[in-house]
């Protein structure tokens, strides 16, 4: 009977590479299985074809487009929010998305926004009235800003784009923990971010580099609110709209100058 031998690669090797093989490689091995199993779950291509995409009206010259965030849905905020904005004249177009089941998620909600708002973006992209797109989101719902702007400008470089950041999320994929804070704003003709220093998510209580960020914490604290600071910012920003007192590039086309980019304004309730 032949006696076993090891394939001609692993005979004569030291004691080092034993050691080697037995402490790092080895155990290795369920850690790169269980990173690859991870990054597969969370990229994988999914079908979205649960998002119901509004149809563009053809007298649409000016869009808005509302995205919730992480486990939420139109009805909490967003919908209330697209009634206040809906006070134009014909020409403007109103839509607050209702993204779930794809917001449910954590991991891969920043993944499937993305993908959500460039199919968004293409779809808008096509009606050949369009003239402005202003993109509001909260939360996990930035990623479709980033998607619809990215979309946009890709194929209608021409069209206006503001982004608007409600306590925007920043990890990405679960992995990419500054993507938001390099890429949020960077795609716009102009962008507008409120945060609550109070709040805990990844990327959501920091200044955006590549807009003009709104620190609304004080309002918070003077106020009568009692829920939580990730919310606040929504909150905030309708209360603001109600009164018409949010920046919008649609009107104001000079709001680069008026709200410098990367700068840190904080909100005095007193004045």
């Amino acid at each position: 009977m032949k006696s076993l031998r090891l394939p001609a690669y692993f005979r004569g090797r030291g004691l080092l590479f034993w050691l080697m093989m037995l402490l790092v490689i080895i155990p290795g091995i369920p850690f790169v299985l269980a990173s690859a199993g991870f990054v597969m779950y969370t990229f994988w291509p999914i079908n979205l074809d649960r998002v119901e995409w509004p149809e563009i009206t053809p007298t649409t010259e000016h869009v808005v487009l509302i995205s919730h965030g992480l486990r939420d849905t139109a009805s909490s905020w967003s919908a209330a929010l697209a009634k206040t904005l809906d006070q134009r004249d014909g020409t403007s177009q109103v839509i607050a998305l209702d993204w779930n089941p794809y917001s449910q998620n954590a991991l891969r909600c920043s993944v499937d926004g993305k993908r959500i708002g460039h199919r968004f973006g293409e779809h808008v992209a096509n009606h050949p009235g369009l003239v402005s797109i202003h993109l509001i989101g909260h939360s996990c719902g930035a990623f479709i800003n980033l998607g619809v702007c990215r979309a946009i400008k890709e194929k209608r470089p021409d069209v206006s784009v503001q982004t608007t950041y409600l306590d925007a999320v920043s990890i990405y994929g679960g992995m990419f923990w500054d993507y938001g804070l390099n890429n949020f704003g960077a795609c716009a003709d102009f962008s507008d971010a409120y945060i609550d220093t109070g709040d805990d998510v990844p990327g959501s209580n920091v200044r955006l580099p590549a807009a003009h960020t709104f620190d609304v914490t004080d309002a918070r604290l003077s106020s009568d609110y009692a829920g939580s600071p990730h919310l606040w910012p929504t909150v905030f920003y309708r209360q603001r709209a109600e009164q018409g007192q949010i920046p919008d590039l649609a009107i104001s086309p000079d709001l680069n100058l008026r709200y410098p980019v990367g700068v840190l304004e904080r909100i005095d309730p007193e004045h």
